[in-house]
């Protein structure tokens, strides 16, 4: 990718006027399952420099990398702690105060999948219960909490769309936008809301859009054409 981006934490907490009623519940586990594909473009799990090291940059002498790492020709040191725990360290924190945010998940292997292989998301502690990542050096963590379990969506109008809510992820730059919505449409990941420009000509103009992990949580990632404006101030006009 290029630049390095702007970070923003997208979520969405209000339970809205409309829902649909019936729809979650009846996903299957291979409903959003996405394919793992690769595209030759760097992951968000690591974008440039923004983490502090580029992972193709990383060397060692180690032979305790994880498999996901492996296969994407990460290299890293170990290191061990006060009590002997040995363990690697694959992503950097993002400058400032990384975000943390846990999310229920039906299926751990399917989110090892779509946050490890789809997103590119650098995985660092887990258990058989959960396991958590790096999402641009900002740390999401994935809990197992049932083979039940789906996101139940509400929905609210935003500038024309019927926006999914909750609903989490981050502020890119146009580039790096552009770059993921080939990346997940490559991997078979369905859009829910499919990659477009909104509020056209006002100060909050934007890129956004919308797909879902293999659970129905919602993702948006999104994209200022002023990237200043991310903060803009005014009342919107539905």
């Amino acid at each position: 990718f290029g630049s390095p981006p702007v970070f923003a934490f997208v979520t969405a907490v209000a339970a809205t006027t409309s829902t649909r009623a019936g729809v979650i519940g009846r996903i299957s586990t291979r409903s959003f399952a996405p394919r793992a594909v690769s595209i030759g473009i760097r992951s968000l799990g690591v974008l440039p420099n923004y983490a502090g090291t580029n992972r193709n940059e990383i060397t060692t002498n180690s032979s305790r990398t994880s498999a996901a790492s492996s296969r994407r020709g990460m290299t890293t040191d170990s290191s061990s702690s006060s009590n002997n725990t040995e363990f690697v360290t694959l992503a950097k924190p993002a400058p400032g105060s990384p975000f943390h945010y846990a999310f229920p998940v039906h299926d751990l292997e399917a989110a090892k999948e779509f946050y490890g292989n789809v997103l590119g998301c650098v995985e660092g502690r887990s258990s058989e219960k959960w396991q958590d990542y790096s999402l641009n050096g900002h740390q999401i963590v994935c809990h197992w909490v049932g083979n039940d379990y789906r996101c139940v969506d509400y929905f609210n109008p935003v500038d024309g769309d019927e926006v999914p809510v909750p609903h989490v992820g981050l502020a890119l730059t146009e580039e790096q936008f552009h770059e993921l919505s080939q990346r997940v449409r490559a991997a078979g990941v369905r859009f829910i809301i499919e990659p477009h420009l909104r509020f056209k000509g006002q100060p909050g103009e934007q890129w956004t859009m919308f797909f879902k992990d293999p659970s129905g949580n919602n993702m948006e990632f999104k994209a200022m054409t002023t990237i200043e404006n991310l903060f803009a101030k005014y009342n919107v006009a539905d």
